[in-house]
């Protein structure tokens, strides 16, 4: 499906020098996606992450429902403005827009539950993104627990459901997306109002680098599910995973691959593109709904009875909507699998993530140990959800993983910073090395709310009213 350079070169050029160009094959969708997506870059290998939290209330020791978004008092908005306009970390939003940049580069948006998200800047070194991480949310719990609120940090919020908590993001986007998953059932509510992840940024380098890392990504990315499971439900170990596995499947989970020297990425994302079905496209800030079965590649051969056919800015839109485990996005790549978990973790999964991508030793046993479960990581990720390290392959196979990673990160005390990797190895030894997850631990104590909110955050509940 590869392009010969020269005519990707004109399709570049001709995409970029029109303004309003329209994408009329899928020559074009391959096109846009390498220049957009899957470009090469030289640039320095960097780390990020995203943290997400539920605004939990609580009540002598117990939970007691979520705040709102923008209602009530406080309300995460209003308790943000505080927060912001007192302390530099954290600045002011401008009114309009749902956004605090903070001052180390990074921004803190929300979610349609209104959970709380987090996204680093990208940093040089482990340590550089763990402080911006600690320096922010210090602020925002200590801002939040003022008035009696907990920042959850967990893969869902077991005390609430979606039912009870509202869409509080009112965009078209988000809209066009709870139609969408809703015809399919309740996931889709839950994914959106009732999940928190907790997502790590790796840039994908260029060459064979850039195709090793793409391989090694989805490879790892149902063990990770494994190892930090925290989200547990009846015979589940991440039931976040398992409301994600229930979604569209056109545009989430992973490639199917037959075997990993047959991987092509552009393929992959290719594919993805074209089968997915349009959720929604905008046109002079009106949002288009899709309709069920039409995809963008049914828009590109044929479409659209007012809007035409796609353009370049359409395809970013839909490349928005498409949820795979693995999400390439300007030049990184997103892991998607982990669940949220209690914040003094959660250096452990970038420490682990980043050596096993950026050490060139680490990547080559990682495709040697992992190759034989290319060709199901779909199966291999429902497993993860649902019995995590119980299940005896999984168990072996992150032994593994977290011993080349942990090795990896100890060749590069630079990057990854002898103290958080001593703290990465001691989390090890207490779950991955003896077949356990975070979910082990939380699930005996779902039945005393007050134990389980003092194990996610003990510094805050075990202190009583503020």
């Amino acid at each position: 499906m590869s392009l010969p350079f020269y005519w990707f070169k004109a399709l570049v050029s001709k995409l970029t020098d029109d303004p309003n160009p329209s994408l009329t094959s899928v020559a074009g969708v391959e096109a846009w996606i390498e220049e957009s997506v899957w470009r090469e870059t030289d640039r320095p290998d960097r780390f990020g992450v995203e943290a997400e939290a539920f605004p939990i209330i609580v009540d002598h020791g117990r939970p007691r429902g979520r705040i709102r978004l923008r209602e009530g008092s406080p309300s995460v908005l209003s308790v943000l403005d505080e927060v912001a306009a007192t302390h530099p970390a954290v600045i002011e939003r401008s009114m309009e827009k749902l956004v605090y940049p903070t001052s180390s580069g990074g921004r803190i948006t929300f979610e349609p539950g209104a959970q709380i998200e987090h996204a680093t800047a990208p940093g040089d070194t482990v340590l550089e993104v763990v402080s911006e991480l600690e320096e922010v949310w210090d602020l925002m719990r200590a801002g939040f627990w003022s008035y009696q609120v907990l920042l959850l940090s967990l893969g869902v919020d077991p005390w609430n459901d979606a039912e009870r908590i509202p869409q509080q993001l009112d965009k078209g986007r988000y809209e066009a997306m709870a139609a969408h998953f809703g015809s399919r059932g309740p996931a889709g509510a839950e994914m959106m109002r009732n999940t928190c992840a907790f997502q790590v940024s790796l840039d994908a380098g260029s060459g064979a680098t850039r195709q090793e890392r793409w391989v090694v990504a989805n490879l790892i990315s149902p063990i990770l599910t494994a190892m930090f499971a925290s989200s547990p439900d009846f015979g589940v170990r991440s039931s976040r995973a398992r409301t994600w596995q229930r979604l569209d499947p056109t545009r989430t989970g992973f490639p199917k691959w037959e075997r990993v020297d047959d991987v092509d990425p552009m393929r992959d994302l290719v594919e993805r593109a074209l089968k997915a079905e349009v959720i929604y496209l905008d046109r002079n800030g009106v949002t288009i709904r899709g309709r069920e079965g039409w995809t963008f590649e049914d828009w590109v051969e044929g479409g659209h009875p007012t809007a035409g056919s796609p353009t370049p800015a359409d395809l970013d839109v839909h490349l928005t909507t498409l949820f795979a485990e693995v999400r390439p996005r300007n030049g990184t790549l997103e892991f998607r699998g982990i669940d949220g978990m209690p914040q003094r973790w959660w250096h452990v999964p970038l420490v682990i993530v980043g050596a096993l991508l950026y050490d060139p030793s680490a990547r080559q046993n990682v495709m040697e140990l992992l190759g034989p479960i290319a060709s199901r990581l779909n199966e291999t990720w429902g497993t993860a959800a649902r019995k995590g390290l119980d299940d005896p392959e999984l168990r072996l196979l992150a032994r593994a993983v977290a011993e080349l990673g942990l090795t990896a990160a100890r060749r590069d005390p630079d990057r990854f910073d002898v103290h958080l990797t001593d703290s990465t190895e001691a989390f090890l030894d207490d779950f991955t090395f003896r077949g356990r997850s975070p979910a082990d631990d939380l699930s005996p104590l779902l039945d005393d709310p007050r134990a389980a909110l003092a194990w996610t955050d003990s510094d805050h509940v075990m202190k009583g009213a503020a």
